[in-house]
């Protein structure tokens, strides 16, 4: 989540908007995997992702590809991310490594929810924060953009597919997302795009097995 406040203004709102646009746009990826056979949704994501890698380490090494790629995304890019000195992978790039990684290793359901809350949630957060946190307690994030995660997350998780529909998933969901925007508030130091669909994803399988032993078996 960057659920930056007002003080943070190294990426205009009107950047931050069309950045986020694309991170709600990302929410294909888990609607249509849910449709989708996993092996098919691999096939164009894992090229797409390999591909998008190889731009990121071949523009530090040729001016041309850097020049080329600011001219297109400078404009929804952070500071960070267009530092020439520093190697950093943007976040869109890490949105689609983290997406591959909760297809390739959890079951589908639980990719799908762990996906959608970053496309949304991360999404709606960061907006709202821009617009009206005033008060950060931690730097880039704000009470009311972690709020915003909070409630839109629950929402994405409360309607997201279940197996069986009882209580206890709706609790497990709840869970997910409290210790999902506790974290995502930590300010850990992998990039949130890439963290938030693992952890969350995680933590719905954690709890699962859980409170359905063998659910996942076979």
């Amino acid at each position: 989540m960057d659920n930056n406040s007002p003080q943070e203004l190294k990426l205009s709102f009107k950047g931050e908007f069309y950045r986020k646009l694309l991170h709600i746009s990302s929410s294909s990826i888990p609607i249509g995997y849910y449709f989708l056979d996993k092996d098919i949704v691999l096939s164009i994501l894992v090229p797409i992702a390999f591909a998008m890698l190889m731009v990121e380490i071949f523009k530090y090494k040729s001016k041309f590809i850097f020049t080329t790629y600011l001219r297109f995304f400078k404009h929804m890019l952070r500071n960070h991310e267009i530092d020439r000195n520093k190697f950093r992978v943007n976040g869109a790039t890490w949105l689609l490594i983290g997406d591959v990684i909760a297809i390739i290793f959890f079951p589908k359901l639980i990719a799908v929810t762990g996906m959608l809350l970053l496309s949304l949630a991360d999404s709606f957060s960061g907006i709202v924060g821009r617009l009206y946190g005033k008060k950060e307690y931690a730097p880039n994030r704000t009470y009311i953009g972690s709020l915003t995660f909070l409630a839109v997350g629950l929402i994405i998780a409360f309607a997201a597919p279940k197996y069986n529909y009882s209580w206890i998933e709706y609790l497990i969901a709840a869970i997910t997302v409290i210790i999902t925007t506790i974290v995502d508030g930590m300010n850990l130091p992998t990039d949130d795009n890439f963290a938030i669909p693992i952890v969350s994803s995680a933590l719905l399988y954690v709890l699962y097995m859980i409170f359905f032993p063998g659910i996942f078996a076979g």
